[in-house]
């Protein structure tokens, strides 16, 4: 349904034409009255209507005037001028500003509403041929996407090779190395909340940075330009702001090296690798900013032991007696001093922080995943054994919420 404004400094004749005809039947739902030029204007402006009825000579702006300053206008409403006889050079006038129709006064209301009819029905010709444009532009670029995403899963799974010219060309991208950012879930396998979440990175592809994006086996990739640290750091930030509005959480990410085309074989094995290794909460090097880990794909090259320790870690986060010292000793029998200068050396951080972020992140994947742990059960299992108060503490400063009040907002429905 439809939107007319009638615009007359005459009462009877603005009054007259609204009530004499069967709007609803030309598919019009509201009728507007507008009694001079300025209040034509400004209900233009405000209501948007579709169709405007109005008359040349008016008080504070004529007809003419309101129709010009719309002139430029894509949205501008459709004008139909009414014009006395002796008014009939300003009518002429209006048709420069692609004025719809006119109508000569006196008309009557059969008149107007065939008028009002065929400029609906031209209206309906074009919004349903724009439809089938849009549908049309829609579906190639879906034939595009589509064939650069397979192009690009060739690429990087090793299926294919491309030359500099032709990436460029097929991705649009005038950058000569890159860096692969990705993104997946600790517990892979939904591919309906890995589409989410790709839903969720598609929306932040204004960030300059950003080159292209698909879904590759349990994840998310996105290529991006190679001295672009700082952007992935953005990027991890806004992903979290957006995911957070959808309540998808237990994501982690991975960055890869700096490569050229030739070497997105590997910086995609690199990356992969790194998330592979490193759980949710690995070396974050954003995740004081995102609340996204982002982990440095040089975890591939990490020492036999700093990846026996990662994995380690993640294999016993409930023991509450978990030290590095018993690390060391008991698992991998090396000094305790020099393996906690290693893993400082090697990932960025003391062991003690790692450990404490690892817990935090599987706190936060167990607390939004289930409604039915309490508190402190939870904190027996990332390994804070009966001390619940000291978790609740922790969490709170990692997250800047205490364990409940993350699992308002965060608990998946369902």
């Amino acid at each position: 349904m439809r939107t007319l404004l009638i615009a007359d400094d005459e009462r009877t004749i603005r009054e007259g034409i609204a009530g004499s005809i069967d709007w609803s039947s030309l598919g019009i739902s509201r009728v507007l009255l507008a009694s001079n030029g300025r209040e034509a204007y400004k209900t233009i402006v405000k209501e948007k209507p579709d169709i405007v009825l109005i008359d040349i000579v008016m008080p504070e702006m004529t007809g003419i005037e309101v129709i010009s300053r719309f002139h430029d206008d894509a949205e501008a409403p459709q004008f139909v001028v009414i014009s006395g006889y002796n008014e009939f050079d300003y009518a002429q006038e209006a048709i420069r500003y692609n004025v719809k129709d006119y109508l000569l006064k006196p008309c009557d209301c059969e008149e107007i509403a065939n008028t009002i009819r065929g400029i609906i029905a031209r209206l309906e010709r074009w919004q349903s041929a724009e439809r089938e444009r849009m549908r049309l532009r829609q579906y190639v670029a879906s034939l595009r996407t589509q064939a650069q995403e397979q192009a690009m899963r060739n690429l990087l799974v090793g299926a294919a090779t491309m030359d500099a010219e032709s990436f460029f060309r097929t991705f649009g991208a005038s950058c000569r190395q890159y860096r692969l950012l990705l993104f997946s879930f600790e517990d892979p396998g939904d591919y309906s909340q890995l589409a989410a979440l790709k839903n969720c990175i598609d929306c932040i592809a204004d960030i300059a940075c950003w080159r292209f994006s698909l879904i590759l086996g349990d994840c998310v990739v996105l290529v991006i330009d190679a001295d672009a640290v700082i952007c992935a750091k953005s990027i991890a930030r806004r992903v979290h702001e957006e995911t957070a509005r959808s309540r998808i959480s237990g994501i982690r990410a991975a960055i890869s090296d700096t490569g050229s085309i030739d070497d997105l074989r590997l910086l995609y094995k690199q990356a992969w690798e790194a998330i592979r290794l490193v759980s949710p909460c690995g070396p974050a090097v954003a995740k004081a900013e995102s609340g996204i880990p982002l982990m440095d794909a040089s975890i591939s090259r990490y020492s036999e032991p700093i990846r026996k320790a990662i994995e380690y870690v993640k294999d016993n986060l409930s023991d509450s007696s978990l030290t590095l010292n018993r690390i060391a000793s008991d698992v991998l029998y090396l000094n305790p001093d020099y393996l906690g200068r290693l893993f400082k050396k090697e990932c960025g951080v003391k062991f003690s922080e790692y450990l404490t972020t690892a817990r935090m992140e599987r706190a936060k994947r167990i607390i939004a995943g289930s409604s039915e742990l309490r508190i402190y059960e939870v904190a027996r299992l990332v390994g804070f054994g009966n001390n619940t108060a000291y978790f609740g503490h922790l969490f709170r400063e990692y997250t800047g919420m205490r364990p409940t009040e993350y699992r308002a907002r965060f608990a998946r429905s369902g």
